[in-house]
């Protein structure tokens, strides 16, 4: 609010990429576990709410049609961090969750998972 009210008096830096560390810095700070978790699953929930609407009208496998591009390369990690890390119910989703369930059938995208990388901590 006072950043928009008093634009003359920044509190944070105008470059985009300065601002977004002071405020990742801010919440790395000051922020508890339960509310970074509650902060990262409301942004993921509208970022995957968003994508599902990309999706609607693609019916391939992947998220772009019947074969794999940069889209499900970004996507299927990101998916598997809402799963796993931020506990997203990935039933809302379910053009997501058949691109993830087809990513996840493909030997390149098991041996570039996480948990296979040699310095993976189980």
């Amino acid at each position: 609010y006072l950043e928009e009210k008093y634009p003359q008096r920044a509190l944070l830096p105008a470059d985009p990429q300065l601002k977004a560390l002071n405020l990742q810095k801010y919440l790395e700070q000051n922020v508890g576990p339960q509310e970074s978790l509650l902060f990262a699953q409301t942004n993921v929930e509208k970022g995957f709410n968003a994508l599902e609407k990309l999706l609607k009208d693609i019916n391939g496998k992947y998220a772009t049609g019947d074969e794999v591009y940069m889209a499900d390369v970004f996507m299927a990690p990101q998916i598997a961090a809402a799963m796993q890390r931020f506990k997203i119910d990935m039933s809302k989703y379910p053009r997501l969750c058949r691109t993830f369930e087809s990513l996840k059938a493909l030997l390149e995208f098991l041996d570039a998972s996480p948990e296979r990388q040699p310095d993976a901590v189980h």
